[in-house]
């Protein structure tokens, strides 16, 4: 059961860090785009702008892609944990049949 939610937790951060490299492509790609119109158009250099405003929002991804969701995991596992071994600790010694015999 541990390996099924396991696997599921791989697949979701693998899901969310390809997200993220997608949004930091496009990024780089309309960037690239923008600047070209912006040194052909002559007008003022108002690329900038674009790159601070967008470049927040892509660190903000990767802070959340590549430090706060592995904080998460490390939580969640470590509560997973806890909650096995008093499950284990709870549990009854497995030393005979837990349901009684009838002769026949």
């Amino acid at each position: 059961m541990d390996d099924l939610f396991e696997h599921a937790m791989e697949t979701e951060r693998d899901k969310a860090i390809n997200g993220f490299y997608t949004h930091f492509i496009i990024f780089l790609a309309v960037i690239a785009v923008l600047a070209l119109v912006n040194l052909v158009s002559g007008d003022a250099f108002w690329i900038q702008w674009v790159v601070l405003g967008w470049g927040i929002g892509i660190a903000f991804h990767a802070f959340m892609i590549f430090v706060r969701r592995p904080q998460q995991e490390q939580k969640l596992r470590e509560l997973r944990r806890a909650r096995e071994e008093r499950r284990q600790a709870q549990a009854p010694a497995a030393g005979g049949p837990s349901e009684p015999s009838n002769p026949a």
